[in-house]
């Protein structure tokens, strides 16, 4: 262990990471063999020679690292600077109560497990979130926050950087220095039972496919192609939302212009909500279920500004007023009606086909509507259902951008884990040319 408290494990005493000229052993050769055959030993040693950096060991951290680590990444850093909770032994399993991980640092009382996942991989954890998300009551103004994240990743050739459950704004900031550093970017979250993954792997990514086998191709060629990713600033913006899905210009809607039935194909409704979230998080600084007076007020601010009304100035607002219930599973009707007008608003200027229809179940409810309700009231919790989905699927693409074999999201994939469907939808970016 070292003085800033950073610990490092591993079979090795250098931790292998890209660029390293080392090859598969004997044992890694035995122990990956099913892998090696369905990715190609090529695929395999660029795994197996790369170093992931994971930000943030809450909820949906936990399966996406044992993916990772079984599927033999060269090195693993893991930071976080939290304790662990009474709650977080419910979302994940390298957390376990019998060994007293609550109290602990997050990062200690996962390392062991992990460790044991495979001891093959080189485990480095810090039990800190810095320089990549800093305290703004406590840093100072002078840092160049975004100069310390570039030169960390080039000093620990980072080779992904995969943050989970943080802030939008914490995503735009860490996505933007690993452009810099020429590192690839996932952001990737859960909200109750929905939730998202979004990749950039830089502006020059290259991958290869074979397609399918044919009676008349049983041995297809290689194709290599070639993708330019956005960061996620510029997919978030919405000024060319007016133009078609057909548009070359980079930021049109990717549902305009669509019929009906691709429209219901390409299930809009809950990356819709997602952008709907973020944008609530960049308001008011944080998701719907939250609960404090700071909040309220600027939602009551922006209603007023919506309705041409004001506040009397002399009139204290108190800290609940009465329209408010913040009662343990009682949707805030300010929230609400801020969550859905937001979420409304993105869905008009998208442009969905007027004749789409959002589906309902087998009972005939309105899924879009409990969808809404869904994310106002369980935005912050953690279900396991969700986070094994979304694990899974974060971890594969990671694996899948590394080994740069086949499509990766492209870029912006949403999860509904209680409807069982998801969809990945391109925003600001073209899709793959010839290489």
């Amino acid at each position: 262990m070292t003085a800033n408290g950073e610990h490092t494990a591993g079979m090795e005493d250098e931790p292998r990471g890209s660029g390293s000229a080392q090859h598969i052993t004997e044992d890694e050769a035995s122990l990956y063999d099913r892998q090696i055959r369905l990715w190609g030993l090529e695929a395999q040693n660029r795994m197996r020679s790369s170093t992931v950096l994971l930000l943030s060991l809450r909820s949906l951290a936990h399966e996406t690292i044992k993916n990772l680590v079984l599927a033999g990444i060269g090195r693993l850093i893991v930071m976080d600077d939290g304790a662990v909770t009474v709650d977080d032994l419910g979302t994940g399993f390298l957390f376990r109560e019998e060994e007293g991980a609550v109290g602990q640092e997050r990062v200690r009382a996962a390392a062991a497990q992990i460790e044991s996942l495979n001891p093959l991989v080189s485990l480095t954890v810090r039990p800190t979130l810095s320089p990549f998300v800093r305290d703004p009551s406590t840093a100072s103004s002078s840092v160049d926050t975004e100069r310390e994240m570039v030169d960390f990743l080039r000093k620990e050739r980072v080779d992904v950087v995969v943050a989970c459950d943080l802030k939008r704004d914490q995503l735009i900031a860490i996505d933007g220095a690993a452009r810099k550093a020429g590192s690839m970017f996932y952001g990737a979250g859960s909200y109750g039972f929905y939730g998202y993954v979004f990749a950039d792997l830089g502006a020059d990514y290259e991958y290869v496919y074979s397609p399918l086998s044919t009676s008349t191709n049983p041995s297809p060629s290689l194709f290599k192609k070639k993708l330019s990713f956005p960061s996620f600033s510029q997919a978030l913006e919405t000024s060319n939302w007016y133009l078609g899905h057909k548009s070359t210009t980079l930021g049109a809607s990717p549902f305009r212009d669509l019929t009906r039935q691709a429209t219901r194909d390409s299930d809009p409704l809950t990356v819709i909500a997602m952008l709907a979230l973020w944008e609530y998080e960049k308001r008011f600084g944080s998701l719907p279920s939250s609960s404090s007076r700071k909040r309220r007020r600027a939602i009551r601010d922006e209603g007023e500004q919506r309705s041409g009304t004001s506040h009397d100035a002399d009139e204290a607002p108190s800290d609940d007023p009465p329209h408010i219930d913040d009662h343990e599973g009682v949707t805030a009707s300010d929230s609400h009606e801020a969550f859905n007008q937001i979420y409304s608003d993105f869905k008009s200027q998208l442009g969905l086909n007027p004749k789409f229809r959002a589906p309902g179940d087998q009972h005939g409810l309105d899924m879009e509507s409990i969808m809404l309700s869904h994310l106002v009231t369980h935005a912050e919790h953690s279900f396991a259902p969700t986070l094994a989905i979304l694990g899974g699927l974060l971890a594969q693409d990671v694996l899948r951008a590394l080994s740069k074999k086949d499509k990766p999201f492209v870029n912006l994939l949403a999860v509904d884990s209680m409807g069982g469907t998801g969809a990945v939808s391109r925003w600001a970016m073209l899709d793959a040319v010839d290489a």
